[in-house]
């Protein structure tokens, strides 16, 4: 089985490129700024939806599925954005894995494509300049029919598996400005855990790997965050023993 990456990001409004793009006078609050983004999509739109190239990506983190290890990739508190970038950059050429996200199409694959043009990261992918094997469980399960048509925590939830929050531009502005970031951190690196575990379910259930395999992996996974402590421990309470493989 070729190696698997279960990623996710997190991001907030890029206040410095919002201010340089339009011009925006340094007395103006990010606050404000981060509005005037805002009510220009509500503007185009008629939501919220901030463009790609305005997110910054605050966090990387991540689930490595090689050589029959289950390892954790995640973002040093402080990091620099180009820094993330060339560590995910590193780990992709290293290990050429499938990426897998709950929906990655909708918002994660073109934010990192747009943030690694700006700051020069190259990633592996060949012309299309983005990782090679990509899978969206959202997408595989709905068929195509409808992308994201089920939320991630909602379907975690009913498969026993800790409901951890998503947040857009808006809800993420607001939490980090309230002092909330590094929850908003950890919440990102629990939901690469998310997408790995749903991924396993999947996959057992599509005979790709037995039954076994994925009770190993989950296993190997629960130790791995048990190691790690901190908020992993209120990751494990809620995916509690008997839901494991």
């Amino acid at each position: 089985m070729i190696p698997l990456l279960a990623l996710d990001i997190q991001t907030l409004p890029d206040v410095t490129g919002i201010r340089s793009l339009y011009q925006l006078d340094a007395d103006i609050s990010d606050a404000d700024v981060v509005y005037f983004a805002l009510q220009r999509s509500r503007a185009s739109r008629a939501d919220e939806f901030m463009p790609y190239h305005l997110h910054r990506v605050v966090a990387v983190n991540a689930v490595l599925h090689s050589r029959q290890e289950v390892l954790l990739h995640q973002s040093a508190a402080g990091q620099d954005e180009a820094a993330m970038l060339q560590a995910l950059a590193a780990l992709l050429n290293e290990h050429m894995p499938q990426i897998v996200s709950w929906q990655g199409s909708q918002l994660l694959l073109p934010v990192l494509r747009h943030r690694a043009m700006l700051h020069n990261v190259a990633f592996p992918g060949g012309p299309t300049g983005l990782f090679g094997q990509t899978l969206e469980l959202s997408r595989l399960l709905c068929q195509g029919a409808q992308p994201g048509c089920v939320p991630q925590q909602e379907m975690a939830g009913l498969c026993g598996l800790p409901r951890i929050a998503e947040y857009d531009a808006p809800q993420s502005w607001a939490a980090a400005s309230a002092g909330q970031l590094p929850r908003l951190l950890e919440h990102s690196a629990q939901r690469a855990a998310c997408h790995y575990l749903m991924w396993l379910r999947l996959a057992a259930l599509q005979g790709q790997i037995s039954a076994l395999t994925r009770s190993q992996h989950e296993q190997k996974l629960a130790l791995l965050l048990s190691q790690a402590g901190g908020h992993w421990q209120d990751f494990l309470q809620q995916w509690p023993a008997h839901n494991r493989g």
